[in-house]
């Protein structure tokens, strides 16, 4: 019988350079990471703001319209600078060269507040005006109906006297709705913000840089759908004045 011997690998003598090859991919990670770190601290970011203006519109979220948040209601009062001086907004010169003029916006905003169906009230973001939904459109509905054009030319006229960006954002209540036009709340939301928008721009002749839309469904209750009074507090449409953080 032939007794075969197993071969063992040589002993090493402890001075193996295995761990050169551990070192050479730290090395290496940590190069990648500044890399990373000199490109991030060289981007244009006007291009990357292009880029997430055109990732909200596909998903049909312009500009702030995510970041909306939910209003403390505080009263219409003044704002007093130092001095005790009550804080006025300049005007942007219109286009047919009439002299420029000097619009407080307490007094647009209780001007506003003053009218039937129509609250205003303060937000993190800035003013929200919002008009329950049938000032605006019929049951179901996205199309401006003719009494809503009153409201809309006034507050275009406000607009253009005002220097803020101006978001649009239409809400619903929790009652599925399901037409060939609307298969839920979330397309009859975000047609009735565009409608709006469009009044602005072709009626209105706001600048369209200044305008966005969003539509939120029912996602966003004033109060619980739990009664036919509640829920049409819900359907709503909401024009917030950005004065806040970027314009």
């Amino acid at each position: 019988m032939i007794n075969r011997k197993i071969k063992r690998p040589p002993e090493t003598n402890g001075n193996s350079a295995g761990w050169l090859t551990t070192f050479n991919d730290l090395v290496t990670l940590l190069m990648v990471f500044f890399v990373l770190l000199f490109t991030m601290g060289s981007m244009d970011h006007r291009l990357m703001k292009e880029f997430q203006f055109a990732l909200q519109s596909g998903l049909g979220i312009l500009e702030a319209g995510s970041m909306a948040s939910v209003a403390v209601q505080q009263p219409l009062t003044p704002v007093a600078q130092q001095g005790g001086s009550t804080r006025s907004i300049d005007a942007s010169t219109p286009e047919d060269g009439s002299v420029e003029a000097k619009v407080t916006m307490e007094a647009v905003l209780e001007e506003f507040a003053a009218q039937r169906g129509v609250n205003v009230k303060y937000s993190k973001d800035g003013v929200q005006i919002s008009y329950e939904d049938g000032l605006f459109f019929n049951f179901g509905k996205a199309d401006i109906n003719p009494g809503g054009t009153d409201y809309l030319e006034k507050l275009a006229q406000a607009i253009n006297k005002l220097p803020f960006a101006v978001r649009v954002e239409g809400h619903t209540d929790n009652v599925p709705i399901h037409t060939s036009r609307f298969p839920s709340n979330w397309e009859l939301s975000i047609a009735r913000a565009v409608s709006v928008v469009k009044y602005f721009i072709d009626v209105g002749k706001i600048n369209p840089r200044r305008l966005s839309a969003v539509g939120y469904g029912d996602s966003k209750p004033l109060v619980p759908n739990d009664a036919p009074a509640a829920r049409a507090k819900n359907r709503r449409v909401e024009i917030v004045l950005v004065t806040e953080g970027e314009k």
